[in-house]
């Protein structure tokens, strides 16, 4: 029987590590990342990290979040919204707006809150997040 010299056995050693390096996946994204209304401005995310912001607002005034500016699709994907269920007529809900960073950049997220039926007026209600992939 022969005997692999120890050039030949670090060689194979040196392929095996390039195989399982080649098939290791990246590094997971940090989890998601909530904001609310208090936390407006600049908010910094990582490519592939998922953001969701909730927004409180009162069951049954009428009142709305409407989203004024939305991000380019190649920044933050999704855009989709949800409100959450009232537990009691005039309750506080929350509307959820769910983001995900597809690519390096900055945009902004301007929202306001307002009856959807009454004219902008100077004193609305407004949050805007500006948001940096890396």
């Amino acid at each position: 029987m022969k005997t692999l010299r120890p050039f030949a056995i670090v060689a194979l050693a040196s392929a095996g590590l390039l195989m399982l390096s080649a098939c290791a996946t990246p590094g997971a994204p940090p989890p998601a990342r909530t904001v609310t209304d208090a936390d407006a401005g600049p908010i910094e995310l990582t490519r592939g990290q998922g953001l969701e912001i909730a927004l409180p607002l009162n069951a049954g005034t009428g009142y709305a979040w409407r989203l004024d500016r939305e991000a380019p699709a190649w920044i933050l994907t999704g855009g989709s919204s949800r409100v959450t269920d009232a537990k009691m007529p005039g309750a506080p809900v929350t509307t959820l707006y769910s983001y995900h960073a597809a690519g390096s950049g900055k945009t902004d997220l301007s929202f306001t809150l307002k009856r959807p039926w009454e004219p902008d007026k100077p004193d609305d209600r407004k949050v805007v997040f500006q948001v940096k992939v890396r």
